[in-house]
């Protein structure tokens, strides 16, 4: 017994260590997302306040535009982010009886008696506290249900079946409040197993999902870096085209009497925008928070436009 209950406790300090290093792990998933998030946001945001809006100043003085319509831009929202939403840190709820026997407590307060009363303290904590096994707790049984249920307790913990179990009831009965004493302890033991056995298994699972996770942030972080430089390049492009276009809208604000190539410069001024509106309108993570192939997409094909702009150039 005494080497059961030390390999329980001693799974219980290394759950306790995994949790807690999967807790640090998550958290720094959550800072880096939020870093990226943070940054995202300051990309569109300068984008929109440096170029976009002076660009929607200065073109909506022009008149008899044959051009389409610009599509709508709106503000960039706190809610326009790059990745995921930090996760909340899962909260484990150790049960008191787990906490107490993890602490070094291993015994229930038991009276040092013998006879019927010695059997009825561990049937009776058996029948309030234990679980058959279907997983249903014996207190909620009643009659022979519960009777063989905890009998077949009793019996699993002695290594054999209901009858065993049983018997060894009437052994205790017989015996002194040593063995009883020794039994609820057993009893205590295989609990505290069993509750960090399930723990254990419930970490395993976590841990997987958290480096599954892992993979897809370093993904994201890219694909986040990627979507920042060609929002900077498309502001870029916008704030050095932005001067000319000025100049031109205040020297003729009327587009009919525009050559080819001042009709020229005024498209490629509106293709920017445009192209600016579709990347600062694409989320790069689905309500499953997974990258969207979408957002891969509009990134080559800005990066595309851009470099045909610098050609024509």
């Amino acid at each position: 017994m005494n080497i059961d209950l030390v390999d329980a406790v001693r799974l219980a300090n290394t759950n306790r260590q995994r949790h807690k290093r999967l807790l640090e792990c998550e958290q720094e998933l959550d800072r880096r997302a939020a870093e990226d998030n943070a940054a995202l946001r300051k990309a569109r945001q300068k984008l929109y306040d440096e170029a976009l809006v002076p660009f929607r100043e200065v073109y909506q003085r022009l008149q008899h535009v044959e051009l389409a319509e610009l599509a709508v831009v709106e503000r960039p929202t706190v809610g326009d982010e790059a990745g995921t939403e930090p996760r909340q840190p899962r909260k484990v709820t150790v049960p008191p009886a787990v906490r107490v026997l993890a602490g070094g407590a291993l015994l229930f307060a038991v009276p040092l008696v013998v006879g019927h009363a010695a059997k009825a303290i561990p049937y009776h904590a058996v029948r309030t506290f234990a679980s058959a096994s279907t997983g249903r707790a014996i207190k909620t049984l009643h009659g022979a249900a519960a009777r063989n249920a905890t009998e077949a307790w009793f019996g699993r913990a002695g290594g054999g079946g209901m009858a065993a179990g049983k018997g060894l009831l009437d052994k205790i009965e017989k015996t002194s409040a040593s063995f009883t004493r020794e039994v609820i302890a057993k009893w205590q033991a295989q609990e505290l197993e069993d509750s960090q056995q399930k723990k254990a298994r419930d970490l395993e699972r976590r841990e997987a999902e958290t480096r599954m996770r892992q993979e897809e942030a370093a993904a994201l972080h890219e694909h986040s870096k990627d979507m920042r430089r060609v929002l900077q390049d498309l502001r870029s492009e916008l704030v050095r085209r932005l001067p000319s276009f000025t100049t031109l809208v205040e020297a003729c604000d009327d587009f009919a009497r525009y050559d080819s190539r001042q009709r020229a410069e005024v498209a490629a001024a509106v293709d920017l925008d445009d192209l600016a509106v579709m990347v600062m309108n694409c989320l790069i993570t689905d309500a499953d928070e997974r990258l969207t192939e979408e957002s891969g997409r509009v990134v080559a094909d800005a990066e595309a436009r851009l470099r045909a702009m610098e050609t024509e150039s």
